[in-house]
């Protein structure tokens, strides 16, 4: 196959309906390169193990080159590309892992700063305390130059990488959808920020939905691209559980934040402890036992309104100079209780606004 043609050739052979990172791993051993498998005979093929008489005229049949055309050419139109195992760019810390995937759709750009990177992960519906220790996580992390990694989740996600966003950072976001789908929907501003300071990763093609069994694949990528997982807040049956089990398998450091014995997402951290993760009460914990020792960077949080969606500029408007009750502010904003309070919780650790006793806020002097 023509070379203009090779990284269509790698798409194409995971398109192959019964060719998973296993076989395609596989095949890449025995021939060398995607183009050359597609240029092998049956026969040849089915000297692979894993691949079946049928699987292999699946291939030497595969007729569905014009539809993955248009669709790399719809990634290229995206601001997307595709990085191939054999692309400098692809991320070293990839190549190594169990069932390292083929390739990546991604938007942004991977610099060598990501090598030194940790994955902040939990619930998604998290405690205000779990979305300050987030966010805090994620700013420190950022300031001493190192990048973070989450999956753009609602919750933990969020928070610790609109922190690195907002300060100056850089941060990894491995979706469980197609590259062009925006999840969850309130995340579309901080989607878009994302490629300008780091990038957007999936391993699913264009337009695939966040459907339940794609998180625990993409989990295993989020690990894979840290030296270490931090685990803020997770219940006892949270998906987090299956990124720190991927992580465990690819050797790389678990840490957990430890919470109130009282609440359920104290469940996950506290396990994980107890499983000798070590305990977060700080920063400095994830650095000393990385042995990292980053710069510190020297860098101005981005202007709050390039960054803030409209309805987080509208809380802060709702202060005249009086303190205003979280009740207040639900009813005037028209937005949800858990809305509201993730977004006094962000301004909070802004220095923007401070909480007073009685759920008044204020702005901070």
């Amino acid at each position: 196959m023509a070379d203009p043609f090779e990284k269509l050739a790698w798409v194409a052979l995971r398109t192959v309906p019964g060719i998973g990172v296993v076989l395609f791993q596989r095949l890449l051993k025995r021939f060398g390169r995607p183009e050359a498998v597609f240029e092998a005979s049956a026969a040849e093929l089915g000297e692979v193990k894993g691949i079946s008489a049928k699987l292999a005229q699946a291939i030497v049949g595969f007729k569905d080159w014009p539809r993955l055309d248009r669709e790399l050419e719809r990634l290229t139109a995206g601001g997307g590309d595709l990085l191939t195992q054999e692309d400098p760019d692809f991320p070293e810390g990839l190549r190594t892992i169990p069932y390292p995937p083929p390739f990546l759709y991604i938007k942004g750009r991977l610099t060598n700063q990501d090598r030194m990177a940790v994955a902040v992960v939990g619930t998604r519906k998290p405690s205000n305390y779990g979305r300050k220790v987030s966010y805090r996580l994620g700013r420190e992390l950022s300031l001493k130059g190192v990048t973070v990694v989450s999956g753009l989740a609602r919750g933990i996600d969020t928070a610790a990488q609109r922190a690195a966003v907002e300060n100056g950072g850089r941060t990894l976001a491995v979706l469980g959808c197609g590259l062009d789908v925006v999840y969850p929907p309130e995340n579309g501003q901080l989607y878009e920020a994302i490629p300008r300071c780091g990038a957007l990763i999936s391993e699913f093609p264009l337009g695939t939905p966040p459907e339940g069994r794609n998180f625990p694949v993409r989990n295993r990528l989020i690990s894979g691209l840290a030296l270490g997982v931090v685990i803020v807040e997770a219940g006892s049956q949270s998906g987090t559980h299956i990124t720190a089990r991927y992580a465990l398998e690819q050797g790389r450091e678990i840490f957990a934040v430890p919470g109130p014995i009282d609440s359920p997402n104290s469940a996950g951290p506290h396990y994980w402890i107890q499983q000798g993760a070590r305990l977060v009460g700080g920063v400095e914990d994830i650095l000393t036992e990385l042995r990292l020792s980053p710069k510190p960077k020297d860098t101005t949080p981005r202007p709050l309104e390039s960054i803030l969606p409209v309805e987080e500029d509208a809380v802060i408007a709702q202060f005249q100079g009086e303190p205003k009750q979280l009740e207040e502010l639900i009813v005037s904003t028209g937005l949800p209780v858990a809305e509201v309070m993730s977004r006094l919780t962000i301004l909070e650790l802004q220095g923007l606004i401070r909480e007073m006793p009685g759920k008044f806020y204020t702005l901070a002097d």
